[in-house]
């Protein structure tokens, strides 16, 4: 996963390279250049996406094709349709997609900033989301046989912690990634923990059942991630991480990934999935994943947030 941070106004906006597709809406627009021929004659400057629904409430992806308020860029919104009154507030961060259909990974595109979403104020998102001209251009693969994909992922911040609180990013560090070798997986009985590892100045481990766990036993490969110093994580301080767990193809490299959203708090110390692989794909002698019972697991870090109490 690579990534970058630019300034766009008063705003951070982070910008991605992932293979998992959006966890809440995937929007695909055929004949775009059509479409928006057609919305310029009726003077419409939006394209709204069908209705999704994510932390509770229920959303909208809107995609500006001329831009909102800048030119020569797509601009990209998530609005809120659940009404709200009076002096209530929805607070959320959000994350926009959009396919290369070239390598078949996404751009990811996020504010760094979580927002409130109030009756005054229904809709948030970057204005330069996207260029003109690298959305147009052939070589960039985003629109291909006038075809495109968009996405995006809302990540509603928990009500009762809102009053006199933050939600804010974390500054990036270089080391964000850690790979994990096992060996003789077929002896593993009925889990094992990799060695401590540091990243973002924070101690972490994994844990593997290679036959499953929960949901998953005897028909995925279960995979964990746990934080394991969390003193700091009190009052109400919590820790989100978006994890980028991957699978090493030590033939091909066409990797298996999967992204887990994680909110780690005084309590919580372990997220994962459960149904991180198959059996029948880890076994797969044609995949890789698996060379003389060894297995590459690795973990990177994309972002991380901070909620604490201001006051």
């Amino acid at each position: 996963m690579t990534s970058e941070s630019s300034s766009e106004g008063d705003n951070k906006i982070i910008r991605a390279v992932r293979a998992t597709q959006p966890m809440h809406l995937t929007f695909e627009v055929e004949a775009y250049k059509e479409l928006i021929e057609l919305y310029e004659r009726f003077e419409y400057e939006s394209i709204i996406s069908t209705q999704f629904h994510a932390g509770g409430h229920s959303w909208a992806l809107v995609i500006y094709p001329k831009g909102k308020g800048v030119r020569d860029h797509i601009s990209l919104d998530v609005k809120l349709l659940d009404k709200i009154r009076g002096g209530k507030c929805v607070h959320a961060s959000f994350k926009f997609f959009v396919l290369n259909n070239e390598t078949e990974k996404y751009i990811t595109i996020q504010d760094a900033r979580t927002r409130s979403f109030n009756a005054g104020h229904r809709e948030w998102g970057i204005s330069k989301a996207i260029s003109a001209k690298d959305f147009f251009d052939k070589s960039k693969g985003l629109l291909v046989n006038d075809s495109c994909t968009f996405g995006v992922e809302v990540y509603v911040v928990d009500r009762t912690l809102i009053r006199n609180s933050r939600l804010s990013m974390m500054e990036k560090q270089t080391y964000r990634s850690y790979t994990w070798p096992i060996y003789d997986l077929s002896t593993i009985r009925p889990s094992l923990f990799s060695p401590q590892f540091k990243i973002e100045d924070r101690s972490w481990k994994l844990q593997v059942y290679p036959r499953g766990n929960l949901t998953g036993q005897g028909k995925y490969l279960s995979l964990y991630c746990y934080l394991m110093d969390r003193t700091d994580l009190v009052g109400g301080k919590k820790l989100y991480v978006d994890v980028q767990l991957k699978l090493k193809d030590q033939l091909t490299g066409e990797d298996h990934e999967k992204n887990v959203g994680i909110w780690f708090d005084s309590e919580k110390d372990r997220e994962g999935l459960d149904d991180f692989l198959e059996l029948a794909e880890l076994n797969n002698p044609t995949k890789g994943y698996r060379l003389d019972d060894r297995v590459m697991i690795e973990a990177a870090i994309s972002s991380m947030f901070i909620l604490q109490q201001i006051c």
